[in-house]
């Protein structure tokens, strides 16, 4: 798969609506929720989608450059119990 444009910079991968993302400096896994122009911003960027660790959904808009595709599905040993409440 060709990653890189002929001038040598990298072409930033296209994304669609309910692709799972994570930001590249780490994060929250998000949802893009919208792909494409944004009105007063030049060019293309994703909005995205997320629940933050108190359980509040957030939305934010962001380049695709600073965005790295997620695994769709989460395997089971990347659960952490100790974060999810238990009913007494």
């Amino acid at each position: 798969m060709l990653t890189a444009a002929i001038d040598g910079f990298e072409t930033p991968p296209a994304f669609n609506i309910g692709d799972v993302v994570k930001l590249k400096d780490g994060g929250s896994r998000m949802t893009v929720t919208y792909a494409g122009p944004v009105a007063l911003n030049p060019g293309d960027w994703l909005i995205c989608e997320w629940f933050d660790e108190h359980g509040e959904l957030r939305r934010e808009i962001f380049a695709p450059h600073s965005v790295r595709a997620e695994p769709r599905s989460i395997p089971a040993g990347s659960v952490q119990w100790s974060r999810i409440g238990r009913a007494a």
